[in-house]
């Protein structure tokens, strides 16, 4: 605020000067101006034009302080919105087929087991690999890179043509652009949503044994 001039020393006023540093309100604004005007030299008042831009100050500030509040509240309501838009929607999971990161797959040793996967964008080349517990390579997959998503099936063969025994295998897919450099991929497997439950952070699904959040979903499964 600019240098008040035609005003004498006085002890409220310089009480509410002092406190200017801690935040200067509209009250406090409008405060400083009436004791400005009570205690003026009347052989030096204030200039009119002095008085309307020291009223044109403190509109400015109360306009400012209303916008603050109104966008905080707005702040609020637009989250209050978006956690209820989150929970509706986890509420609507339970009981259908999603797709989450793996980096197991289980081989019952009967049935095949289909393993999804997703590429990042630009992958000049990907394999999907299947490594026994000691992380020997047990079959190998060239996946297409200009799929992002994708599915292969696994019949616990080998890449020496034996059947491996039932369990469960770690899975990896490796995704490279063009001039080598890494590309983000991940292998998938298909959970049902069993449960959805809240607390003062939001929805938290369960599903295939897991604690997840909305963000771990990599899709929704179509029903049949």
């Amino acid at each position: 605020m600019s240098e008040i001039t035609g005003v004498k020393s006085n002890p409220a006023t310089d009480q509410i000067i002092s406190n200017a540093n801690a935040g200067l309100g509209k009250e406090d604004f409008l405060k400083l101006l009436t004791v400005q005007l009570r205690y003026q030299d009347p052989l030096n008042p204030m200039e009119n034009t002095e008085f309307i831009a020291q009223m044109a100050q403190f509109s400015s500030l109360e306009q400012l302080q209303n916008m603050n509040q109104s966008l905080n509240k707005n702040l609020g309501s637009e989250q209050q919105l978006h956690t209820a838009f989150q929970n509706n929607l986890a509420t609507s999971l339970v009981g259908r087929t999603v797709e989450i990161p793996t980096i197991e797959v289980d081989w019952d040793g009967e049935q095949a087991t289909d393993i999804g996967y997703r590429l990042g964008e630009g992958a000049g080349s990907a394999k999907l690999q299947i490594l026994d517990g000691r992380g020997q390579l047990v079959r190998e997959f060239d996946l297409n890179p200009a799929t992002s998503r994708g599915t292969i099936s696994w019949d616990g063969v080998s890449r020496q043509d034996s059947e491996v025994p039932e369990g469960a295998y770690r899975v990896l897919v490796l995704a490279e652009d063009y001039a080598g450099g890494r590309v983000h991929a991940e292998a998938l497997k298909q959970v049902q949503v069993e449960a959805v439950r809240y607390d003062a952070t939001g929805a938290t699904i369960w599903a295939g044994g897991q604690q997840l959040s909305l963000e771990d979903l990599s899709g929704v499964i179509a029903d049949n």
